[in-house]
């Protein structure tokens, strides 16, 4: 049975992707970034105002949401909204949504972008800390897409771009946090793109996306690598900081997947997981093949191949509703 073909890895922005594509693509759309001040989340909401879309700019430190919004208002002349508040706060975040839908108008693509990560081995840390990642990876971006939902909702038109991680389909010693948190959101997204298209809301679509090697400044924050590592595997911290210092893909390889994304040319990979280091364009020509193989989904491997029981589940009771 064909799996299809291979997707060639990106690692760069490439022409199917170009911003040139997208001019005018998202035309007086609204958009609401969370993390948008500096590294991937920067370089999404300038992709996307640059494709046509006003935003609205959210994080913690205005001075860098500003910097921001001048480029958004002067250089791209659209709209730009800024809220300097904690993505964990939920009443300041519904505030924020509610207050761009006012200005702005409707929201059409909200990217929860923020997150927070540490290198610690699970023995080693406090509970509280961990749960903490959780909280700020899995709670926070599923609120705002709650608020993104029920607004979709009404018109049957959207599109949520949780910004998850590799990190979710792999297993990594000291990352247990992380690795759970992106495991979590990666399959509430699918679990809700199933939701929208049982009740015949697939005009509203949702992927998860990882942004690729970036060397962002929470990764190049190495007091996130606490000495414990070395208890664990003597020696692994500057294995680990070398790791890093070696990721190479931009931030705008992320973006434009996502200005992409949410130019609805990948609407039928809908509630996947989409790698940005991967070539989403052949892997948009193959959707067919994805959703007959149910490719960029988690699942676990059986003996003898044997996958089909909870897939076989899922369909008896139609849970998927209509593609």
């Amino acid at each position: 049975m064909s799996l299809g073909v291979a997707l060639e890895t990106r690692v760069g922005v490439y022409p199917a992707i170009e911003a040139s594509n997208f001019v005018g693509a998202l035309k007086d759309k609204v958009a609401f970034v969370t993390g948008a001040g500096r590294g991937i989340g920067r370089s999404i909401a300038l992709a996307l105002a640059q494709s046509g879309a006003h935003v609205a700019l959210l994080s913690r430190t205005k001075s860098q949401l500003e910097e921001v919004a001048e480029i958004i208002r002067t250089k791209l002349d659209r709209k730009a909204l800024v809220f300097a508040v904690d993505a964990m706060d939920e009443r300041a975040v519904a505030d924020a949504f509610a207050q761009t839908e006012k200005e702005l108008g409707k929201l059409d693509i909200v990217v929860p972008n923020a997150a927070s990560s540490f290198w610690r081995p699970f023995a080693y840390l406090d509970l509280d800390e961990w749960w903490k990642v959780m909280e700020m990876n899995v709670k926070a971006p599923l609120f705002l897409t709650q608020l993104a939902i029920k607004s979709m909702r009404e018109r049957n038109e959207g599109t949520v771009i949780a910004i998850s991680s590799a990190a979710g389909i792999r297993n990594t010693p000291g990352m247990s946090a992380y690795c759970t948190s992106k495991t979590a959101l990666n399959r509430a997204i699918a679990c809700l793109q199933l939701e929208l298209d049982a009740e015949g809301k697939s005009g509203i679509q949702l992927f998860a996306v990882h942004p690729g090697g970036v060397k962002t400044q929470m990764a190049l924050d190495f007091s996130n690598i606490h000495e414990d590592m070395n208890k664990m595997i003597p020696g692994i911290t500057d294995r680990i900081k070398n790791f890093i210092h070696g990721m190479s893909n931009p931030p705008e390889l992320c973006a434009q997947t996502c200005v992409y994304l949410a130019s609805g040319k990948a609407h039928e990979l809908r509630g996947r997981f989409i790698n940005s280091e991967r070539d989403i364009e052949s892997m948009t020509e193959q959707a067919d093949i994805v959703k007959k193989e149910n490719l960029y989904d988690m699942g676990i491997r059986e003996l003898g191949g044997d996958n089909k029981s909870v897939g076989e589940m899922v369909n008896k009771i139609k849970l998927r509703g209509k593609e």
